[in-house]
């Protein structure tokens, strides 16, 4: 059994001056758990835990898209969260709509009902996670936020879709390929 999603790293080089910068400008302003560089993704569909002889049918199921390298421009922009301003509970790297990016989240979509996954209800909305919120100075955070409402922080040109499994521990999750 796997803790399992389908998405695509995103290359953590490119945007970690940004994030020590980010880190340390909201440390007196949020606590939380901050996510890896190393860990910066896109998650298309979190599958949750999956028997080891499924992960083959996945892997079939997405062999159009999956460890292939797909050109598209990504640009990351501006700073989000989950689920409102008013109550944050995550702070993510905001990644412009695109449409290779939804063609590919409709794809995943799309295969995995046919494996009997349940269909996710909520619009695709691409982003990074950078830190689980634990508390916030209300006030100071939607300052911080709106500094960051225009900025360009990284671009990228091409991505793979790949099989992620997640393993939980107490220093945050760690991600692999499968």
């Amino acid at each position: 059994m796997k803790r399992i999603f389908i998405g695509s790293f995103i290359d953590s080089k490119g945007l970690k001056k940004h994030y020590t910068e980010i880190k340390k400008d909201f440390s007196g302003v949020l606590t939380g758990s901050w996510v890896k560089p190393e860990n910066f993704h896109i998650t298309y569909k979190f599958l949750g835990n999956v028997e080891d002889d499924k992960i083959e049918d996945i892997k079939n199921n997405l062999s159009e898209c999956i460890n292939k390298e797909i050109e598209t421009q990504i640009v990351v922009k501006g700073l989000g969260v989950f689920p409102n301003l008013e109550q944050p509970k995550v702070l993510y790297f905001k990644v412009e709509e695109n449409p290779v990016l939804t063609e590919i989240n409709k794809y995943v979509e799309n295969q995995m009902a046919n494996l009997g996954f349940k269909r996710e209800i909520k619009r695709f909305l691409p982003h990074i996670t950078i830190v689980r919120i634990k508390e916030v100075k209300q006030q100071s955070f939607l300052e911080k936020i709106k500094k960051y409402e225009d900025k360009v922080f990284f671009k990228q040109k091409i991505i793979t879709v790949d099989i992620i499994e997640s393993t939980l521990n107490p220093k945050g999750a760690v991600y692999k390929k499968v």
